[in-house]
């Protein structure tokens, strides 16, 4: 039940925007116009008028902290991105100060463009505004925390002191600080409780590797993390005190806090703590002590209804967003997908949960299209006006249809909006058994869609592979103009679900006169089945080099198989089906010695050309190829890239968009490219 006491008087309830994932339907519909959109070798821009969309600063995000670092009336954010680029020859945590610059129609923050921040943030950090203005950082480095202050001109936090925390059980995860009356300091600390997550024998590419046991449960642990405080004299000032356990249990989430922050909601809850955890819950601790620390229970941060909270996406990291209209802490919380805007509603459950509105996009304005993290692309007219759209899967197990609002001659794309199937928004969660790594990756989707007219009766349909590694095929029960997806239906061959690696887009087209379905088997191979009805597949063989040999996608097993994003198109216009294909990093097409791309040294993910030299109804393939742009090979991070033919009636043949990890749509124009 609700409680009508509020934390600030007369504060009004307002009912929320309900915004599913990535997708942003209602908000800035119109195209931009006059504005090339598309630039060979660079991201697909938002196709707006005011060009807002939902923003990425890496392949996951984690919001450290807000400030008024720019004289706005909100304060501007900074954001670490963490992931893996090429260039960058290696993983990176990036520090961006995005500075605020309005608010949309629903009171979600708009940004600018990021200002890079020098230094290195490797570990968990907290950034933090004191009353005189200056702007804090403190960095964990081991069991030591690291103290710096931020220079708005030089745009650098510099390195004041270090303070080394002796006693602790274990190096904490995550910190959050939170300043005395009289100037001395509580350091939050999320510590875990030393059990490994793994089996003992281990190992995610071990091809002996069983995540279950006979009986179907994890044969690993379930690690823990809890609260733990120390007491500094001053900011940032040792020693510290004696390490104390300040939450009531040792066990107070699943896996690991995401973030820590302090917030302010309201008259004697302005010293309270929020933690984001790994599966998505977003928890509340009140800290009734004026001085110290003396924490309540663990209480879910819940919805008007009084039901919890479940952030979108895995590895929910809230920091507090000050809202000026009311004093109090709204949320800002990221993870491996967008920046999601909670707001404070200024009211409690009886039972002490506070209640915040549903979660909102967070913009950013000059945007480039945004899928999600790791978008697995396709480009096709989906809503049948004649102009080509991208409908596109990603990690946290959804579908976005990016309308294109403008035309093949200039594309517009608008952000995406989730599909849906069945009248349910598609959103795959392999929850605690269906991952082949096990229940850690509950959260993780990987949607891996091609669109294809599977059943021939005009309309275009949507087939996939996912974290499960189960092959869905949702077919279209409207209208070329109003695609409407029943619900999604498994592909059987000889009886069985389709079986074979995980994380594949299949490639699907007629071949001479029979539908084609092209994935990866048992043996992370190439293999081709022929459509038999609507939910059937029967063996077509494996698919095999003009040599002989039979095509592999991968030099790791395990959890390295699978993962590639699988093409059938005539890209050389001979008259005879080829494929192109998206890789990982470690992908090693189509042998593990020689394969492509590792076999360079493992120069980041790919895409790759192979030549059919046989026929549509037998086709046999030269060795691959790797497509360039200018002449140089085109590499995208480290998680397979999801390239698709584009074809916007140009006279040379279609271009190629590719999504990338961090959730971006590059756009190579072909001219540009090779072969």
């Amino acid at each position: 039940m609700i409680s009508m006491t509020t934390a600030r008087k007369g504060w009004v309830l307002i009912p929320a925007l309900c915004i599913l994932a990535t997708g942003i339907a209602g908000v800035c519909s119109e195209p931009r116009q006059g504005i090339p959109s598309l630039i060979s070798s660079e991201p697909v821009p938002v196709g707006t008028v005011d060009g807002w969309g939902p923003f990425s600063a890496g392949l996951s995000q984690e919001p450290v902290g807000s400030a008024f670092v720019l004289g706005s009336e909100w304060a501007d954010l900074f954001v670490i991105g963490r992931g893996w680029y090429a260039n960058q020859k290696g993983k990176y945590n990036r520090l961006f100060l995005y500075p605020w610059t309005c608010c949309t129609a629903n009171g979600a923050p708009v940004f600018g463009q990021p200002i890079s921040i020098e230094g290195s943030y490797t570990g968990s950090g907290t950034v933090f505004q004191t009353e005189d203005k200056a702007i804090h950082g403190v960095w964990i480095d081991g069991s030591t925390l690291v103290h710096r202050v931020f220079d708005a001109e030089k745009r650098i936090f510099t390195e004041l002191e270090k303070v080394k925390i002796s006693g602790l059980p274990r190096n904490p995860g995550e910190v959050a600080v939170l300043m005395n009356p009289d100037g001395s300091v509580e350091v939050f600390l999320g510590i875990g409780d030393g059990i490994p997550f793994g089996p003992a024998d281990y190992g995610g590419r071990d091809p002996k590797y069983n995540p279950f046991d006979g009986a179907g449960l994890w044969r690993g642990g379930y690690p823990y993390q809890a609260l733990y405080a120390v007491t500094l004299p001053g900011l940032l000032k040792g020693p510290a005190s004696e390490p104390r356990l300040v939450s009531k249990t040792t066990k107070e989430v699943r896996h690991s806090y995401c973030t820590l922050t302090i917030v302010n909601l309201g008259s004697e809850r302005f010293r309270d703590l929020i933690g984001g955890s790994r599966f998505g819950g977003l928890y509340y601790y009140h800290n009734s002590a004026e001085k110290g620390v003396d924490l309540d229970r663990k209480r879910f941060i819940v919805r008007a209804d009084g039901n919890a909270h479940r952030h979108p996406i895995i590895n929910p990291s809230p920091v507090a967003y000050p809202n000026p209209g009311t004093g109090f802490s709204d949320l800002i919380a990221g993870g491996e997908g967008a920046l999601y805007y909670y707001r404070f509603a200024g009211l409690f459950t009886e039972q002490g949960n506070p209640i915040y509105e549903d979660p909102r996009p967070v913009f950013q304005e000059k945007a480039t299209l945004y899928g999600g993290s790791l978008p697995v692309a396709n480009v096709v007219d989906w809503n049948g006006d004649g102009a080509m759209d991208i409908v596109s899967g990603n990690s946290e197990g959804r579908i976005l249809f990016f309308r294109n609002a403008g035309s093949n001659a200039n594309p517009a794309f608008l952000p995406g909006e989730p599909i849906t199937a069945g009248g349910q928004v598609i959103h795959i969660q392999p929850g605690y058994r269906m991952d082949i790594q096990g229940p850690g990756e509950a959260r993780w989707g990987y949607t891996c869609p091609t669109v294809a007219d599977w059943n021939e009766d005009g309309l275009l349909d949507i087939l996939m592979s996912d974290s499960t590694a189960r092959h869905t095929v949702f077919l279209n029960r409207g209208t070329r103009t109003e695609p409407k997806l029943d619900f999604g239906h498994p592909i059987y061959y000889d009886g069985l679900d389709l079986y074979g690696t995980w994380r594949v887009k299949p490639a699907v087209a007629k071949l001479g006169d029979r539908m084609a379905y092209v994935a990866l088997d048992e043996h992370d191979e190439f293999h081709l089945y022929w459509r038999v009805d609507d939910y059937n597949v029967e063996d077509g063989g494996k698919l095999c080099l003009d040599d002989g040999s039979t095509i592999r996608a991968n030099f790791l097993a395990a959890g390295g198989t699978g993962r590639l994003k699988l093409n059938l198109f005539d890209w050389d216009r001979d008259g005879r089906t080829d494929l192109i294909v998206g890789t990982p990093r470690h992908g090693s097409v189509p042998n593990p010695k020689t394969g492509l791309p590792q076999s360079l040294g493992l120069p980041g993910s790919a895409v790759l050309f192979l030549k059919n030299v046989g026929s549509d109804s037998e086709p046999m393939f030269k060795f691959p190829v790797l497509f360039e742009f200018r002449g140089s090979p085109i590499f995208l991070g480290q998680h397979a890239c999801g390239p698709a033919v584009a074809d916007f009636g140009g006279p040379n043949g279609p271009d190629l968009i590719v999504g990338e990890e961090t959730g971006g749509f590059m756009y190579y124009k072909r001219e540009d490219i090779r072969p």
